[in-house]
């Protein structure tokens, strides 16, 4: 799902969540968050056919949800599905028997005909009908389009929504295998949903739009659009001279312009196959509707979008590989959807258009994260459907440690471990856990990443740089490096940081990636040229702040000069004077200039542990002379 704030090219809405945020169904579908595991957990799910009338110009359902299912205990005496307490449900069937059944609260709870035995399985039909409540990100919505005010009507079920409109096993724990979707409508309406359309039929003012999909499918990815559609579609070649249909279905009005913007698609799932494996429901299709809503959603093989520019399209395309074949096995992990479809669009700008968009996504996302100091990319409360969709946390950093585990690992390991990850049988077409996520990166490559995890997905904040720099020769530049949380509760960050030096035209430059271990780490590299300037991560490897890079200018000491030790220091320097010089005071300063403090030091020492990280100036005046140096607070 991609929300409708401004990434990249589109226009924010920054009320968005607050709207849903004061709704009565928004707080009534955070206390009614779901369990983890399901709280239907005694059955696998093996197939559902959902048969429905629909009429967009009217808020209602009807349907029959018919569910075939494998018992996982002992004997199965009950079953029960998730559905909202406002729905009425008419009868339950299997074959010509009614089953008895009981609705309190959000379950519907199904006395079988026969006790199921572990491993075998049964069916039974569900007829039900009802206006569904509005909640969360409009999981059964109807509104107009064009200007002639024609009825849509859509669903999106992204987080909880999808027991609002019909009785369903919503978890993430076990996947309906195989699915037909049925609708019937008034005829002058077409139904966009998943899989291949298998048939379309027209008969007494009703059309009916029959959709199989034969590929395992979360509970939030089924979804319906039913509006007077008109449709077009592309082809794209696979791997061994597969053709693939990429389906659209839009508003009559928007047709030519949706037209002119959909023939990335075929493009981006040729990039994407190569990076990540071949597209995974390349057996059917990959298609797009147009719903009412300002956003997108990565409804399985049909992709619901309220604009059609480069970044949506990317975005709902790469959630066909990392959110619908592996979904979160947890909504903590929001990430693991929405932190991969992020980052595969600014792969998209950096593998298309000559890759001249791909700095300016970096810098726009790295920016958004770095607006503020805190906040972990692991979801603490999934009751609050705001932070688990947080833009900034679940999107944007999301999408930035992958960068930066990209960077650190390097680009083989980095790639093989996310293909290994997304051909792993033990989740592919099923669930995946953070922690599974990290074994495909430790394994690739051979590294342990449980500190960089502990910093950068539970921890908050990220690190703020100074440093400076000096020739100690013509051909050794030595470069201190200190760093300051952007939190008090964040420890220091230990990453391999990127720096770049050049001269004073900027004509010769010099990379060089420095192992940042320990506060005020000095490092010592070769160089070919005079050094004017350093840059820290000048090409957005890390989520970081620079607070002042200095070039030290301190003299030797035969040129009035005065040299401290340790340094850099926690606290305490000591200095050396020349025969027969008592020092009479020191004064430190800032590196503009600006006197900070003025002591009488004693022993050859001055002690300053009040002073904060960085770099600092000092004069000490001696009996004969005044001597300056270069401080190095840690």
């Amino acid at each position: 799902m991609l929300l409708p704030f401004a990434l990249f090219s589109q226009a924010p809405d920054p009320g968005f969540m607050e709207k849903i945020a004061r709704t009565d169904e928004a707080q009534r579908m955070k206390k009614a968050a779901f369990a983890e595991p399901s709280r239907t957990g005694e059955y696998d799910l093996t197939y559902q056919r959902m048969e429905w009338q629909i009429d967009p110009a009217v808020r209602f359902i009807a349907g029959k949800i018919t569910s075939r299912f494998t018992s996982e205990i002992p004997s199965l005496q009950r079953i029960r599905f998730d559905l909202r307490e406002n729905m009425i449900v008419d009868s339950v069937k299997s074959g010509n028997q009614h089953l008895q059944f009981t609705h309190p609260g959000d379950l519907l709870e199904i006395v079988l005909q026969n006790a199921v035995q572990k491993g075998a399985s049964d069916s039974l039909s569900v007829y039900y009908r009802g206006v569904p409540y509005r909640s969360g990100f409009g999981s059964f919505e109807s509104t107009t389009h064009g200007t002639e005010k024609v009825p849509v009507l859509w669903t999106l079920s992204e987080p909880y929504g999808a027991y609002e409109w019909w009785p369903c096993k919503q978890s993430l724990t076990d996947k309906i295998d195989s699915t037909d979707i049925v609708v019937t409508s008034p005829e002058m309406y077409r139904t966009a949903s998943n899989g291949l359309l298998l048939s379309e039929k027209v008969k007494e003012g009703k059309r009916t739009m029959h959709w199989r999909h034969r590929y395992p499918i979360a509970t939030y990815l089924v979804a319906v659009a039913v509006t007077n559609y008109t449709g077009y579609s592309d082809t794209v070649r696979l791997e061994g001279g597969k053709i693939m249909p990429v389906i659209n279905f839009v508003y009559p009005e928007n047709l030519d312009d949706v037209k002119s913007k959909t023939g990335v698609t075929t493009g981006l799932i040729s990039l994407f196959s190569r990076l990540f494996g071949e597209y995974p429901f390349a057996g059917e299709k990959y298609g797009h509707a147009q719903f009412g809503w300002n956003g997108g959603m990565e409804h399985q093989t049909m992709s619901f979008m309220g604009i059609f520019d480069f970044e949506l399209i990317a975005h709902e395309l790469a959630h066909s590989w990392f959110g619908n074949t592996i979904t979160l096995a947890s909504w903590h992990d929001i990430w693991l959807n929405e932190g991969f479809a992020t980052y595969a669009t600014g792969l998209a700008y950096e593998g298309m258009f000559d890759g001249i968009y791909w700095k300016p996504w970096k810098k726009l996302i790295h920016d958004q994260i770095v607006s503020q100091n805190g906040g972990s990319v692991y979801v603490t409360d999934t009751t609050n459907v705001r932070r688990i969709f947080d833009s900034r946390l679940s999107y944007s950093k999301g999408a930035y440690l992958l960068h930066m585990l990209r960077g650190i690992l390097g680009e083989e390991p980095f790639f093989r471990a996310v293909r290994n990850y997304f051909n792993d049988p033990q989740i592919k077409y099923g669930f995946a856990t953070h922690d599974q996520w990290v074994k495909h990166l430790e394994s690739a490559s051979g590294t342990s990443l449980s500190g960089f995890f502990s910093d950068w997905y539970t921890g908050e904040g990220f690190p703020v740089y100074s440093a400076g720099f000096r020739h100690l020769n013509p051909a050794t530049l030595q470069i201190t490096i200190l760093q300051e949380p952007s939190v008090p509760s964040a420890g220091f960050f230990e990453m391999p940081l990127p720096v770049r030096v050049y001269n004073a035209t900027k004509s010769d430059s010099a990379d060089f990636r420095l192992d940042h271990r320990y506060n005020g780490q000095v490092f010592e590299v070769p160089v070919r040229f005079v050094v004017a300037g350093l840059a820290i991560d000048p090409d957005f490897w890390l989520i970081r702040k620079v607070d002042k890079v200095t070039a030290i200018t301190d003299k030797p000491e035969s040129d009035s000069g005065i040299t401290l030790y340790p340094n850099p220091s926690s606290g305490t320097w000591y200095f050396t004077l020349q025969p027969g010089e008592v020092a009479e005071k020191a004064g430190i300063y800032s590196m503009t200039g600006s006197l900070l403090a003025e002591e009488v030091p004693t022993d050859h020492s001055i002690a300053a542990p009040w002073l904060k990280s960085g770099i600092y100036l000092i004069r000490v005046k001696t009996n004969f002379r005044e001597a300056e140096g270069v401080l190095i607070r840690k």
